[in-house]
């Protein structure tokens, strides 16, 4: 009986010890750092998203994929809050950022020129286009999750912003 009773607290005590790491995971910053165009045809074309993936964690995080959802603000909308869908998907390969440290990957997006409109007509106006971008890093190490993240912001001809 007592040789259980040893057994079912260091089975608590791991468990508890797997339970606080899981709480302390932060979730990693996900930064739209530029845009390029990757090719263009008859219905639409595609364009090369460099992705900063900042890990805050004091331990590596590697990720089986990230999910996309890209929306671009409609220049017609009166309040600036509408949003136009873009181009969602996954990009699924393994993306491994160590410990503090910041990777850069090149994720294409396929897009239509219907979709596409919002964006154009607004470049063509100002210059400029306001962007949202969210999904989530599939996390696979330390442990198995989906980490969401969600940014917004602007690009220009100049750049991201």
């Amino acid at each position: 009986m007592k040789r259980n009773t040893s057994v079912i607290a260091l089975l608590l005590l791991v468990v508890m010890a797997v339970s606080a790491c899981f709480g302390r995971v932060q979730q990693p910053e996900v930064r739209l750092a530029g845009i390029r165009v990757g090719g263009l045809g008859l219905r639409g074309g595609q364009i090369i998203a460099r992705v900063e993936i900042m890990n805050p964690n004091g331990f590596a995080l590697e990720a089986d994929g990230i999910t996309y959802d890209l929306k671009v603000s409609d220049p017609a909308a009166q309040n600036g809050n509408a949003w136009i869908d873009f181009a969602e998907g996954e990009f699924d390969e393994t993306v491994r950022v160590g410990s503090g440290d910041t990777e850069t990957v090149e994720i294409p997006i396929e897009f239509t020129y219907a979709a596409a409109g919002g964006a154009i007509r607004s470049i063509m106006d100002r210059g400029t286009f306001n962007y949202r971008v969210e999904g989530g890093v599939k996390l696979r190490e330390p442990i198995g999750r989906n980490i969401p993240y969600r940014h917004q912001g602007n690009v220009s001809l100049q750049g991201v912003r």
